[in-house]
């Protein structure tokens, strides 16, 4: 069975680098019943969330350095020494992901193995890096603590009502089948990790609404830090990945807000026999939680997301396409893994106004502008009557974004969208790499090198020209005379010769 969710994504449209992210959100659905996956989380702009084609080799790659045995696994590899795409040579790069929120509903009751006695409902908070810690070293198994002599990460710290997450350390990303359309081969499989915690959630926050925060520090001396109404959560240092190599994300990181539904999150072992999931059917329900078909519609709740930065941090950055971690142009070049088949271009363009309407109020007008306030009609006949009004003669107009203008929506200056009710994109930071022209970079060479390479060049373009002209002259003094047929020696009849 097929279910309708919202995502609300910037995917390189905004992303940023560091700095604070907060939410002010109320979880959909109930709180004792298992089956949704309300979610809030960032992701590397290198990725597109859901399109596998371009999060394939590059997911969840935090790893700058190059590592031979390991080159073939990260697309973007620190061993590639040209600069293809703007990219800076030997940076690996790859879509990192932090998750702000993961949302596990469900029955109380103590779950194993967790600290604090922690239970549904809860959130889980992740980092989830790539390379992974390799079977070789004793890595914990799912179900299992790092202290009961497991190798794990150094340097994380739990706040009140958290727990280590014991029932997910990262996933394995092997060989796939010949078929599959995203083909991974044995020497491109990898280990990802999850650094990921669980705090415990009541059921206020399925009722009303509650402030969850990251604390993103990019660098050496970088961190993640995770709160939840103001209260430390979790954290991770980047002391704690040295070890094995990893960094804090210094990706431009794009926000995702969406509702999922997965059978492997929090849903029941089906019974014998029942295959079918449809509320709309009693005999298909078998396979939900008793009251989850009840708890729909569901309504994941908004009501800010912020981010903050320090401008003063060079490490903290606004943008898709930061000049020391570009994507522009490698998504330009690889535009077909970011789209659907039938999708002309990644992202469709931007529409202003347009959309179908019978009154102002359908584009973000008022309905109440009659011509007794400087207004024409209900439906304005000239677009000068609308500049004028809002020049200031009309106070309401001056509030409005839009008109209905023979049944169609006009925008005023600033806003756009079908209806007239999104604000013009703006943002006070330059982008650098404005021509999209893929141009040749030269190689790097000494300038000794250059010299003798240049050298070469006119001496064989010198020689070439010489060359041309003289068979140009010798064909010049070549002549045809005729030949007296009697003077052949061989008697042979032969009208011409040279």
């Amino acid at each position: 069975r097929h279910f309708k969710s919202g995502m609300l994504q910037s995917w390189n449209k905004f992303c940023f680098t560091g700095g604070i992210f907060e939410v002010d959100v109320q979880f959909p659905g109930r709180s004792d019943v298992g089956g949704l996956w309300p979610a809030v989380w960032l992701l590397g702009n290198l990725g597109r969330a859901t399109y596998e084609a371009s999060t394939n080799l590059m997911w969840p790659w935090s790893y700058p350095t190059c590592d031979r045995d390991l080159q073939r696994a990260q697309e973007i590899s620190g061993c590639d020494i040209t600069s293809h795409y703007s990219l800076n040579p030997m940076q690996g790069r790859g879509a990192t992901e932090i998750d702000m929120i993961e949302v596990m509903p469900g029955p109380s009751g103590k779950l194993p193995i967790c600290k604090n006695n922690l239970q549904r409902p809860y959130s889980s908070m992740t980092l989830q890096l790539a390379p992974g810690i390799p079977a070789s070293k004793h890595r914990p198994p799912s179900g299992t603590l790092p202290e009961w002599g497991f190798h794990w990460y150094k340097n994380i710290t739990y706040g009140e009502n958290t727990s280590i997450n014991p029932f997910f350390y990262g996933t394995y990303l092997g060989a796939t089948k010949a078929d599959e359309p995203i083909a991974r081969s044995k020497l491109e499989s990898y280990q990802c990790d999850a650094l990921s915690s669980m705090v415990q959630l009541t059921e206020s926050n399925f009722k009303e609404m509650h402030t969850f925060r990251i604390e993103w520090q990019p660098g050496e001396d970088g961190y993640i830090h995770w709160y939840m109404d103001g209260k430390f959560r979790f954290g991770i240092e980047q002391a704690g990945l040295n070890a094995e190599g990893s960094k804090i994300p210094n990706e431009p990181s794009y926000l995702i807000l969406n509702t999922a539904i997965s059978t492997s999150w929090g849903f029941p072992n089906p019974p014998p026999g029942c295959s079918l999931y449809d509320c709309k059917d009693p005999d298909g329900q078998c396979g939900f939680n008793p009251g989850f078909c009840k708890s729909l519609p569901a309504r994941f709740l908004i009501d800010h997301v912020r981010v903050y930065q320090n401008k003063n941090d060079s490490r903290q950055t606004v943008g898709c396409n930061p000049r020391e971690y570009p994507t522009k142009r490698w998504i330009l070049a690889h535009e077909y893994r970011y789209m659907g088949t039938a999708e002309a271009h990644a992202l469709k363009p931007i529409v202003t106004g347009g959309n179908k309407c019978t009154k102002h109020s359908q584009c973000g007008g008022f309905d109440d502008l009659t011509a007794s306030q400087g207004l024409w009609s209900p439906i304005w006949s000239t677009k000068s009557s609308v500049d004028s009004a809002a020049a200031g003669y009309n106070d309401v107009f001056a509030n409005s974004t839009g008109f209905c203008y023979y049944n169609r929506c006009k925008c005023k200056d600033d806003w756009q969208g079908p209806h007239c009710l999104v604000p013009t994109y703006s943002n006070d930071f330059p982008d650098w790499d404005v021509d999209t022209m893929m141009t040749p970079v030269l190689p790097v060479m000494p300038t000794f090198l250059w010299f003798c390479f240049g050298l070469l060049l006119l001496v064989m373009i010198v020689a070439i020209t010489s060359a041309i002209l003289k068979r140009r002259l010798a064909s010049n003094n070549h002549y045809y005379t005729p030949l007296d047929r009697n003077s052949s020696s061989s008697g042979e009849s032969n009208p011409y010769s040279i």
